[in-house]
C-alpha cells in the first residue's frame, strides 16, 4: 500500500520535503477507531455489558494523540532541524534549537551547502 505524503519546501533551508503525516485524523482513521471500539466493547461485553462503549473516547483519544505525535516528528526538518512549531511559539527558542541541531550534527547538507558558497565567493573577491 502506497503512502500518502504531502510534497513541500523546509522554510528555513529550502530542502524538498515529504510529510507523510497530515494534521488531522483521515476517514480511516475513524472506521479503525470505529471497529477497535466494538472489538474491546464485544471482548469485555460479559463484565460490562453496553458499558464497554464508554471506551470510545480513550480509543479515540489515544489514536489522535499517536497522530498527533508522528505528526510533530515529520514535521521538524532533518536537514537543518528547524521546527515551525517551535517557530511560532517562540522564534528566539526555535533558533537556538536549530543552532543546537547543526552543532550536533556538522554533516548537514545544509553546512556543506553555506561551506561551498564561502569558498566560491572567497574565489571571487
Amino acid at each position: 500500500m502506497k503512502k500518502n505524503s504531502k510534497d513541500c519546501f523546509c522554510a528555513l533551508c529550502r530542502s524538498p520535503r515529504k510529510l507523510r503525516y497530515s494534521r488531522y485524523l483521515s476517514g480511516q482513521h475513524y472506521v479503525q477507531i470505529l471497529i477497535l471500539t466494538v472489538a474491546i466493547t464485544a471482548a469485555a461485553f460479559p463484565w460490562f455489558a453496553w458499558k464497554g462503549v464508554g471506551v470510545l473516547p480513550l480509543v479515540w483519544a489515544a489514536f489522535e494523540s499517536i497522530h498527533k505525535s508522528l505528526y510533530r516528528k515529520d514535521l521538524k526538518c532533518p536537514y537543518c532541524g528547524f521546527d515551525p512549531k517551535w517557530y511560532k511559539k517562540d522564534v528566539k527558542l526555535a533558533r537556538q534549537k536549530v543552532e543546537e541541531f547543526l552543532k550536533q550534527n556538522p554533516e548537514s547538507p545544509i553546512l556543506r551547502r553555506s561551506r561551498t558558497e564561502e569558498t566560491t565567493t572567497s574565489h571571487l573577491n
